[in-house]
Formats: structure tokens, C-alpha cells, sequence
């Protein structure tokens, strides 16, 4: 008898957690579809009509992003659950009006919509890029609803960042840097290389925004401005790049002294060259670039990520002897010792 009442127990207990475990099941699952789910019409109106209201902006079908994307990053941004979502399924509006959607049964009374095979769609740094502009639209028409401690009124130069959550301004920052970057990577390589670095961003996104108090546009601009040496091409060889000066440069006339050797101090890629001394200001980074001397000052009065005179990079040059190169801020502004 006590050994029937123990196999009726222990059968007890595995329905017990079983049940349980498949209520989990379907609670994951539940909020997995329920984080793509349409927003409702007037929900979806009006964080456009904010997007347009504020600057007076409209972009073509293949531009915009679909509703779904849209609603997706409004309830990541207002539950704060931003993920690192798969910019090769970032689908723009064109794609949402000229493509079915098949539903599919994923539990009791419980259904999600599969969108039919997007066919065409090829795996290049262009495409990658462009759904990169769609995913940061999408971040940004969610995210132009007034901040509710928002100053009164916003006038000529504020900051964009006490107004809304995540200004266009500041995304879109961040794709030109990303268009910028690659422009000096081998082709071959371009695609794994952009690809790498955008998750790397991104990831930090992720764990700065769900675990902290920021809005998304100014953990957006915290991190660019961390991680801005991150996006400097690789290195140049010092071989190639003393033969890349050889062949672009007409021959100079050196002046020798005693024991003929030369006089004047080589270039700032040259190996026999002056150490820079740390705090000094350097005039090209360890690759060779020019940096601009103004930028360095703050009185550069250009805005961009170069001008005529050079890059726009930090060139302080720090203990380990090598200038800083971070994007965003000059000499005069360097905190890194």
C-alpha cells in the first residue's frame, strides 16, 4: 500500500512540472509574438505624425521602414528591452505592401504571421547598409515623442537629446561613420568587417539601455564616442606605406650633415623618427593620416568627419606614445592621460 501511495506522488509531481514547464513555454512564446505584433492604427499614426512634425521628413517606400519594424523598437524602447535585432531581416516598406503574410498556429489560440521567402535580397555591404538606414529610421520615428522633462522651449544650437529619445541627428551620425569606415577597407574583407563592428556597437547598446536609466539616443552617443577608435581602418603596413609616400610624392632634396647623415627628421611614419612625447599633440595618426591642427584647438570650422587640412581625430598623444584618435573631440577636450 505505501508503495502504491509513493508511485502516485511522484507521478503527481512530474504533472506538476510539467505543467509548469509548458506554461513557461507558452508565456516565452507568447511575449516573442507579442513584441511583433502591429501596434494599433492610431498608435502607428501617431509616432509618424511626431517623426513628421519635428522634421518635416518623408522618405520613399524602400527607405521606410515597415510597421513592424516600427513597432517592434516602440515597445523594446518602452519596456526597455532593446535587442540586437538582425539588420538581414530589417524589412523596409515596399517589402510590407508588395509581400503576403501567412499565419501560423504556434499554441492554443496563439498565432504568429510568416512573411513569404524575400527573394533578392543579396548579402552585400550595400544592402547591409541600407537596412542599417531603415533599422536606425525605425529607432528614431519611435523614439521623436517629447521627453516629459523637456525644457520649455528649444531653441538655435540645444541639444537635441533633452527633447527627444533618440534624435535622427545622432543616428544618423552613426551611419555615415559606418559608410565612412569602410571606405578604407580592402573589398574583399568589407562586409565581415562592418558586420563585426556594427554587433560589437550594438551589443553595447543593448546591455547599457536595459540596465540603466538613459534613453537610447544618449546611450547611442556615449558609446560612439567610446568606442569611436574601434571604427579607424587597420593599420597600413609600414612597408606599404612607405611605398605608397614614394609613389605619390615627387623626390625631395635632403640635406646631409656630418658622417651623411641626414639632418631633417623623417616622416611621422618613419621608424628613426622623434618619439612623440605623451601629452604633446600629434599632427598624423600611427597609420599615416593627417589630422587636422584646427580640430585639435576646436576652432575648426568645419563640420564632418574631415576637412582640407586632415581628419577630424584626436591626436593626443597618450602614455604608451600613440595619439589618442578618437572621433568626436580634439586635443584640447582629451581626458585619456
Amino acid at each position: 500500500m505505501l508503495r502504491i501511495q509513493i508511485a502516485r506522488l511522484r507521478r503527481a509531481w512530474a504533472s506538476v512540472k510539467l505543467m509548469a514547464q509548458r506554461r513557461e513555454a507558452r508565456q516565452s512564446t507568447s511575449t516573442v509574438a507579442e513584441m511583433d505584433d502591429l501596434l494599433c492604427e492610431v498608435d502607428l499614426r501617431n509616432v509618424k505624425l511626431q517623426f513628421w512634425k519635428r522634421y518635416k521628413l518623408r522618405y520613399p517606400a524602400d527607405i521606410t521602414p515597415c510597421d513592424q519594424i516600427i513597432s517592434r523598437c516602440f515597445r523594446e524602447r518602452d519596456r526597455r528591452l532593446l535587442t540586437v535585432y538582425d539588420i538581414w531581416k530589417v524589412r523596409s516598406l515596399k517589402h510590407q505592401v508588395s509581400t503576403s503574410r501567412k499565419r501560423k498556429q504556434v499554441g492554443d489560440g496563439l498565432f504568429t504571421f510568416e512573411e513569404d521567402a524575400h527573394n533578392g535580397a543579396s548579402h552585400t555591404v550595400s544592402t547591409y547598409l541600407a537596412n542599417l538606414h531603415t533599422y536606425l529610421l525605425a529607432l528614431a520615428i519611435t523614439g521623436t515623442i517629447k521627453r516629459t522633462d523637456a525644457p520649455p522651449e528649444e531653441t538655435w544650437g540645444s541639444d537635441p537629446l533633452k527633447f527627444v529619445d533618440s534624435p535622427w541627428d545622432i543616428l544618423e551620425s552613426y551611419y555615415f561613420r559606418a559608410v565612412d569606415s569602410i571606405a578604407s577597407i580592402p573589398e574583399a574583407s568589407r562586409m565581415a568587417w562592418l558586420e563585426k563592428q556594427d554587433l560589437a556597437e550594438r551589443t553595447v547598446w543593448v546591455s547599457t539601455f536595459r540596465d540603466g536609466e538613459d534613453t537610447i539616443g544618449e546611450v547611442i552617443k556615449q558609446t560612439m564616442e567610446r568606442r569611436g577608435a574601434h571604427w579607424d581602418p587597420p593599420a597600413v603596413p609600414q612597408g606599404a606605406y612607405q611605398q605608397q609616400r614614394r609613389d605619390h610624392q615627387p623626390p625631395q632634396r635632403v640635406q646631409t650633415g656630418k658622417g651623411g647623415k641626414s639632418d631633417q627628421p623623417r616622416s611621422p611614419g618613419g621608424r628613426s623618427g622623434p618619439s612623440a612625447r605623451p601629452g604633446s599633440v600629434a599632427s598624423a595618426l600611427h597609420n599615416g593620416q593627417k589630422l587636422c591642427s584646427d580640430f585639435q584647438k576646436g576652432s575648426c570650422g568645419v563640420k564632418g568627419p574631415q576637412c582640407p587640412n586632415g581628419i577630424h581625430k584626436c591626436g593626443n598623444v597618450t602614455a604608451k606614445g600613440r595619439p589618442c584618435g578618437m572621433a568626436f573631440h580634439g586635443a584640447n577636450k582629451c581626458r585619456i592621460k
